[in-house]
């Protein structure tokens, strides 16, 4: 192979190798944009679910359906890029599963929750947090009993929060309540450490 042939093959190797390079980047690139498309029409169709969500005529029917959607709800706020109109929605939306009392409280008035809500945000966005995933216990295995004269029930659940790179599980005992209508609302909630409560979760 004479110099002038070999340099042509280098050349031709070259604009081979560039070539696909190009190529590689490029779907990369489209790829990216459908999995960003997908995800945002993903996140669009749940903001939507649960906007659109009838909680007068068809409210959850367990303590542990109410908490799965109080944590839906939250996930939906915390992780989601939405309109003022569509966060205030949602957190409309999340007060209907709130006992009267839990409302009757100061600091749970509307105007000062949306600002919490507001503020909670704005940190999660800071500190890239994320509600990575949740677990509630599952009906069968929840506690009934007396709540100041009125059917209580406690349900835990585990949430597993990113936060960049980190990861963190925390547990919590949810204490809902059936109202007047014999609708099961949440009155309260507090952070769980006893592992014979967590077990729980691991049960069927």
């Amino acid at each position: 192979m004479n110099k002038m042939t070999r340099k042509i093959t280098v050349a031709f190797v070259g604009i081979v190798c560039v070539a696909a390079l190009i190529l590689v980047l490029y779907n990369m690139l489209v790829q990216g944009k459908l999995t960003s498309s997908r995800d945002a029409a993903t996140t669009s169709t749940e903001i939507s679910k649960l906007l659109e969500k009838d909680l007068d005529d068809r409210y959850p029917d367990t303590p542990t359906e109410v908490v799965k959607l109080y944590w839906r709800l939250n996930k939906c706020m915390y992780n989601s890029s939405m309109s003022d109109k569509n966060f205030e929605g949602l957190l409309k939306q999340l007060r209907k599963l709130y006992d009267e009392e839990l409302l009757a409280e100061e600091d749970n008035s509307w105007d000062q929750m949306l600002k919490n809500f507001k503020k909670d945000k704005n940190e999660y966005n800071k500190k890239k947090r994320t509600i990575s995933n949740y677990t509630v216990q599952q009906n069968s295995t929840v506690q009934y009993g007396d709540l100041d004269g009125k059917e209580g029930a406690t349900v835990i659940t585990g949430t597993l929060m990113k936060e960049k790179s980190d990861r963190k599980q925390t547990y919590e005992k949810f204490i809902c309540r059936k109202d007047e209508q014999g609708k099961w609302r949440i009155l309260g909630w507090e952070q769980v450490t006893d592992e014979n409560e967590i077990s729980v979760l691991g049960e069927d």
